[in-house]
């Protein structure tokens, strides 16, 4: 199944365009069918191509990109990674049918949105056989130096021709050129085949060659004193020259509609009769210029386009100051009314059209009015991108805008300019450009002090402490949100509910619960109060629910993520659900791995649906915690293993995978965690994470520096919570650490920190592990009670149904015994224990098991 799309050259083009056009090709619509009508061949075309489940779903998004939707679900927000997911799942349907293949033209016009959707669906697409393919020049990599590298990619770069096959390539063109005319063709062309080819163009129109078809001429008569222009440019140029005044014309109306263009839009903006264009039309074909479009598959079928495009850029360069005003503002007329809703589909374009009519009118008398108009349109256009999912492009629209809005001199409104880059800032944020969206917010925060309004300034203050907390900077965040709450609490309002979250949150990942729980209490509260929806309603919860989680207060953190999820399931909102989802996996791991297992599952359906990539990677953390605590150490490592490898994870899921590969002796990816890993984070449960893993890689090599980051884990848990799984299982590591070091006072300090605890905060595993600490305690010590510790123990960590905390008890009973000369006794519990380590591939407890099965068997 073919799709060619193609991106657009003028100005920044429209986003999503080139994928427009393929998805139009597929459902059989021309781009100039009327909204019900291109709405219709959708609905049918969906019937035919997505199952019934999905097809709601799919159909939304892909209405969304072809701007076919109805009023009211134009006013729906659909999140950039909702788009992406239901575009990749129309692709992912059809090739379940047939092979898909995607081509895009002329990448090197397109825009960052288009490309991350291409990124996105390579990620995503999996086994399934869809291939795309991406034609670009070179300029694409300086823009982009990242794309088309990495998994499942391969970047074929195309030299400039040699010598000798350049002189073939003439020869094959031109049988019978003399020597010294083709030398010096080629010594022009610098190994550009296009240079050749030009040149053989500009001596068809001169009169020297005919064609004889299929690509091969001959000369007519003499070269005479005929020169190869020094360079591509003056070579273009000089075939423009030698067209007739009436052609030289149409080219340079032609050279402001772009690359590609239907006759209409000709016949629009030149005011000629179709007759008149067609015909230069099929001149300029003749001499080629201009490219007919002959794919029966693409929209554009029967579109000119020219040959080259570096051709049309010397044609609008021929144009005067005058003639690109008047025919910029022509080609924005003619497509505000081609396209339906005043230009809606390519307003982008339009906006540029504007602008370059505004750069061409210099001090004339209308400029104010098309600043104004270019004004009006680069806000539309920034509303259209971050409705089709293309944040970055919408914050570069918003920012243009507000430079014609702030520019000197026009007498320009300062806070309509800060209001503007207050958007860009917040659609660069989501596009996950920090740095950008600082810069904004922090021009829009001057801008509205300018004009005077301390609350607006304020409220852009918020954003930017939003950003530098997503940026880890936490101290920064938390000074620029307290002071944009001193002045947003005065009259509270829907801002006022961001400060409040937004410092919470800083809040509750830097350790500081009490204040965390004040300011998410009053967040909530406010919100209610304002009404503010269901999906900012389920971010609050999320919040409390978290603060109650890393107080131990299960109940509490069940309910507010329970009720959290179903607000986010009613609002549609598929991010917040599946942020809900993930922290109430987490906090069930700490009492029921089935359970956490299970939601765990959930979320990462959803975020693999929407393609949401640091979720999915969080719940692919939960999953593998759940079947660790299980005895699934296959399922945990397959899954880590393949979030690594073919999801292209990094932390935290490459973390987990060298936790789980370190647990059963193999420590490949270990050396990252052998140095000082936690060194420099700032998040506490990253830290911890770090400080996990090096205890888990270090424990048989190094076990002092092993017991010592197990127990930097443990110092964090007042603020993390004594539930979190990196201290489930940092306090096991580091008691049976300090046991089999001989540490008694360590031992020690442990039990006491777990009686500390309240009993009910404690997660059954701290409980059961305990009990196994006690008893290798009273062990050490030679105690009478020790046999009885030990069998208590066991009976306890039975009940987890945890088969690695099992074994290491059975083992530490049975080498009890042995010790004791209870050889006999101890046999069962070492076969056990052997059975489970083998289960779970735990070559350490396998080996610990034969050792102590060898020293039972010597002493029969």
């Amino acid at each position: 199944l073919w799709h060619g799309g193609r991106c657009l050259s003028y100005g920044e083009g429209v986003t999503f365009w080139a994928l427009a056009e393929m998805v139009r090709q597929r459902l059989s619509i021309a781009e100039d069918d009327p909204r019900d009508v291109a709405a219709t061949k959708l609905a049918e075309g969906l019937v035919r191509l997505v199952p019934e489940p999905e097809r709601e779903y799919v159909g939304a998004r892909v209405a969304r990109l072809l701007g076919v939707e109805g009023p009211e679900a134009r006013e729906v927000p659909l999140a950039r990674e909702e788009l992406f997911a239901g575009w990749r799942l129309l692709f992912e349907r059809l090739a379940g049918v047939a092979p898909v293949v995607l081509l895009v033209e002329d990448a090197q016009h397109a825009d960052s949105g288009l490309l991350d959707f291409l990124d996105h669906l390579v990620d995503w697409i999996r086994q399934l056989p869809i291939l795309v393919v991406v034609l670009t020049r070179p300029e694409l990599a300086d823009a982009y130096p990242g794309f088309g590298v990495g998994r499942n990619r391969s970047v074929l770069s195309l030299d400039p021709l040699d010598a000798p096959s350049m002189d073939r390539l003439v020869e094959e063109l031109l049988p019978g050129l003399p020597p010294p005319s083709r030398a010096q063709i080629t010594a022009r062309a610098e190994g550009v085949p296009l240079f050749a080819v030009e040149t053989v163009r500009s001596l068809l129109d001169s009169g020297v060659l005919t064609s004889e078809g299929e690509g091969t001429y001959r000369l007519a008569g003499e070269l005479g004193s005929f020169q190869v222009p020094d360079t591509l440019q003056a070579l273009l140029a000089a075939r423009l020259d030698s067209l007739g005044p009436g052609e030289r014309e149409f080219v340079g109306m032609a050279a402001v509609l772009g690359s590609s263009f239907p006759a209409e839009a000709l016949v629009s903006i030149s005011g000629r009769g179709p007759e008149e264009v067609r015909a230069a039309l099929g001149e300029l074909v003749r001499r080629d210029v201009l490219e007919v479009t002959a794919d029966p598959l693409s929209p554009q079928q029967g579109d000119y386009r020219f040959a080259q495009e570096l051709l049309r850029q010397v044609a609008y360069e021929t144009l005067s100051r005058r003639e690109r005003k008047q025919r910029h503002l022509a080609v924005a007329a003619h497509l505000r009314a081609a396209f339906s809703d005043d230009g809606e589909e390519v307003v982008e374009v339009v906006a540029r059209h504007y602008l370059d009519a505004l750069d061409a009118a210099g001090a004339d008398q209308d400029a104010p009015e098309l600043r104004a108009q270019a004004l009006v349109m680069l806000e539309r256009a920034g509303r259209r991108a971050e409705a089709t999912g293309a944040p970055a492009r919408a914050a570069v629209s918003y920012a243009a805008a507000a430079k014609l809005e702030d520019e000197d001199g026009v007498g320009g409104d300062v806070a309509r300019a800060a209001a503007l880059l207050e958007q860009a800032a917040s659609a660069a944020t989501l596009a996950g450009r920090l740095d950008v969206a600082l810069e904004h917010a922090a021009a829009a925060y001057d801008r509205y002090l300018r004009a005077g309004d301390e609350r607006s300034a304020a409220r852009a203050r918020v954003l930017t402490g939003v950003t530098l907390a997503r940026a880890d900077r936490d101290g920064e965040a938390r000074a620029e949100l307290q002071e944009a709450l001193s002045v947003l609490q005065k009259e509270p309002d829907a801002a006022t509910v961001d400060a409040l979250a937004g410092l919470a949150n800083v809040e509750v990942f830097s350790g500081n619960l009490e204040e965390a729980d004040r300011l998410s209490r009053r967040a909530l509260s406010l919100g209610q109060a304002l009404v503010i929806g269901d999906g900012q309603i389920a971010r609050l919860l999320i919040l409390r629910g978290v603060f109650h989680g890393m107080r131990a207060e299960t109940a509490e953190a069940t309910a507010y993520l329970r009720e959290a999820a179903q607000l986010a399931e009613r609002a549609g909102d598929t991010s917040e659900l599946s942020r809900a989802l993930l922290n109430l996996s987490d906090l069930q791991a700490g009492f029921s791995p089935r359970s956490s297992a299970e939601v765990a599952r959930m979320a990462l359906e959803h975020a693999r649906r929407v393609g949401a990539a640091d979720p999915m990677a969080y719940a692919m953390v939960n999953l593998s915690v759940a079947f660790l605590e299980l005895g699934q150490w296959d399922e945990a490592v397959d899954l880590l293993r393949h979030g690594v490898e073919s999801d292209g994870f990094g932390e935290p899921v490459a973390g987990m995978l060298v936790h789980a590969s370190a647990l059963r002796g193999d420590l490949t990816g270990a050396n990252a965690y052998l140095a000082e890993p936690s060194a420099g984070l700032e998040n506490l449960q990253t830290r911890a994470t770090a400080d996990l893993v090096a205890g888990s890689v270090m424990a048989a090599s190094d076990p002092e520096r092993a017991l010592a980051h197990a127990r930097k884990v443990l110092e964090a848990s007042g603020r993390i919570g004594v539930r979190h799984d990196t201290v489930r299982w940092a306090w096991p590591l580091a008691a049976r650490l300090a046991a089999d070091l001989g540490h008694v006072e360590v031992l020690d300090e442990l039990i006491a920190f777990i009686d500390a605890q309240q009993p009910g905060h404690l997660p059954p595993q701290l409980r059961a592990e305990r009990e196994l600490a006690d008893a290798r305690r009273a062990d050490l010590e030679g105690e009478a009670g020790a046999a009885g510790a030990y069998g208590d123990a066991v009976a306890a960590l039975r009940r987890l149904e945890s088969p690695y905390r099992l074994a290491n008890g059975l083992l530490d009973w049975a080498d009890f015994l042995q010790r004791g000369g209870e050889a006999g006794e101890a046999d069962p519990m070492i076969e056990e224990a052997r059975a489970l380590a083998a289960g779970l591939g735990c070559r350490p407890l396998v080996e610990r098991a034969q050792t102590l099965a060898s020293r039972v068997a010597a002493s029969h």
